[in-house]
């Protein structure tokens, strides 16, 4: 069973890389651009409610620092928007709201936008002068494109997980099988 774990993990690696080079290469022209699409929460949301907290946390400690790496507007802030939002994520995926399909949209939507305002507002105390302005309309543009994005990428992200869970290994076709006719020969 530890071969589907890693394997899970290994797969859920590689989306959340190509999910952060879309999103921070093809789909941001520049950092504050309205229609930005935020994959990496939704990434984080799907962890929350899909995954062990060990493995999450780690695949979320490496989705931030690719994505202060590629960004890097303020370094630390996209890798604490992934913590705070799994931890309020975590928190309600215990409650069961992530059962229900029709409250897991509404709820990252609303996590997105709380959690961003709660980080801008830490960051802007740190460092006071040297972020953008915060903008409503902006702020909810970009929250308005996330909840457009949950449905397909939660899709994508369902059909990488059964895929992954699902997957033959090689040393599974390579290993004998223990045959009783076999062993009267």
């Amino acid at each position: 069973m530890e071969y589907k774990a890693a394997m899970i993990f290994l797969c859920f690696l590689i989306l959340g890389a190509l999910l952060v080079i879309l999103q921070t290469t093809l789909l941001m022209p520049s950092p504050l651009w309205a229609f930005a699409p935020d994959f990496y929460f939704i990434f984080v949301a799907y962890l929350a409610s899909r995954f062990t907290v060990f493995q999450a946390l780690i695949l979320i400690y490496l989705l931030g620092l690719m994505l202060d790496v590629l960004v890097g507007t303020m370094l630390g802030m996209s890798t604490c928007l992934c913590f705070a939002g799994y931890a309020v994520m975590r928190l309600f995926a215990g409650k069961g709201a992530f059962k229900d399909y029709f409250y897991s949209i509404p709820l990252i939507s609303l996590c997105f936008f709380v959690l961003s305002g709660l980080v801008y507002a830490v960051f802007d105390f740190v460092y006071p002068d040297q972020l953008a302005p915060w903008s409503w309309w902006k702020m909810g543009l970009r929250t308005l494109t996330l909840a457009v994005f949950v449905w397909p990428v939660f899709r994508l992200q369902n059909m990488v997980y059964s895929y992954a869970a699902n997957a033959v290994m090689p040393w599974k076709r390579l290993k004998v099988r223990d045959n009783a006719r076999r062993r009267q020969t």
